[in-house]
């Protein structure tokens, strides 16, 4: 049964990265403790890549997603947010299309523990944009920066496949910032088919590959941002907002006048029934949220500051628009020492772009 099992792996492996024998290495002893079974294989004299390596990656990445079941509550500080408060606001609000657009820069480090699996684990830091698009009761759109760090493992098998090789690999990665309450996970699938082209150099060789990939966020994600910051309203734009206001007292009495003078005008006997409890619903929430963040009478001065020292706490469903996508790449390796890999993924408005630099060693 051990010889049987043995022979698989070698198998496997004389098609997975080599599809080459070496017969000046026949019968010479392996030089490296890993991968388990590296010694049979090399005697035999297929050509392993070298254990160990060090990657150092760039990746850009832009889609679309999607945000359901919506929850919020308004703090100001050395409060507790209360999501039940303003159920029915957040039951009012539907989301338009979003979209994030994030750069990664991380560092790896992996060992193939089989000559056709290895193990890896990575570290970087992610920084960009996320556009949030409100469609109900009021259309608005908050462009928010996002940066911070994530971390994770990856797995890697490869098998034959004729005259290509196939190529499997599952990933798990937690992203973190200030704003959120906990890492979200995400795990990501892929499954490519690979062609080697060899060169006259030994040790030197071309590699391209198609397949597909598949991406899960975490369900749920919550966490807490100033709504100054989610508005865009920074200290320049308060201050600039202030000095038009200056003088103007009216505050939210005003805001009541002015839906009293609307709702006994004509216009709004015009609307259909279904019209009026929409804008009522509308005012209610603008109303109701202006009363969170200060009280009845204020001034528009003291609101816009009220604005910027209020919290704003969420939870909310976050998926992607397009969970696959296809893949498109190419590996260079000049030397059994150095590699480098492009790798394109795209479908519809997802597009994602990955280039790296692969350092290898054995111990």
């Amino acid at each position: 049964m051990k010889i049987k099992l043995t022979l698989i792996f070698v198998l496997i492996t004389s098609f997975a990265w080599a599809q080459k024998i070496d017969s000046a290495q026949i019968g010479k002893e392996y030089p490296y403790k890993m991968p388990f079974l590296g010694k049979k294989a090399y005697e035999r004299g297929y050509e392993l890549p070298l254990p160990h390596g060090l990657m150092v990656s760039t990746l850009f990445n832009r889609q679309d997603i999607v945000l359901d079941n919506f929850s919020m509550a308004f703090t100001q500080p050395g409060e507790e947010p209360d999501f039940e408060r303003l159920q029915p606001v957040s039951d009012l609000i539907v989301f338009g299309p979003s979209s994030g657009r994030i750069n990664t820069l991380n560092f790896r480090f992996d060992t193939w523990l089989f000559p056709f699996f290895s193990v890896g684990g990575y570290y970087g830091r992610v920084w960009g944009e996320q556009v949030i698009r409100l469609e109900s009761p009021i259309a608005i759109e908050s462009v928010t920066d996002i940066r911070g760090q994530y971390y994770g493992i990856n797995l890697l098998g490869i098998a034959p496949l004729g005259p290509v090789a196939l190529a499997a690999d599952y990933s798990w990665s937690w992203t973190t910032n200030e704003r959120l309450d906990k890492p979200v996970l995400v795990k990501v699938s892929g499954l490519r088919v690979i062609k080697r082209i060899p060169t006259k150099t030994k040790g030197r060789y071309w590699a391209f590959w198609g397949g597909a990939q598949f991406q899960k966020l975490d369900n749920q994600t919550s966490g807490k941002i100033g709504l100054g910051e989610a508005l865009n309203l920074d200290g320049s734009a308060l201050d600039a907002l202030d000095d038009r206001l200056d003088g103007a007292n009216e505050g939210i009495a005003e805001l009541e006048a002015a839906w009293d003078d609307y709702t006994s005008s004509p216009e709004w006997d015009e609307l259909s029934r279904v019209e009026q409890a929409r804008q009522t619903a509308t005012y209610n929430t603008v109303h109701g949220v202006a009363n969170t963040i200060v009280g009845v009478g204020e001034s528009a001065s003291e609101l816009l500051r009220g604005l910027s020292e209020t919290t704003v706490h969420y939870k909310f469903d976050k998926r992607l628009q397009y969970e696959w996508n296809m893949l498109l790449g190419f590996n260079y390796q000049h030397s059994p020492v150095w590699q480098f890999r492009t790798e394109y993924g795209f479908l519809k408005s997802k597009q994602q772009l990955m280039v790296s630099l692969n350092y290898r060693f054995g111990l």
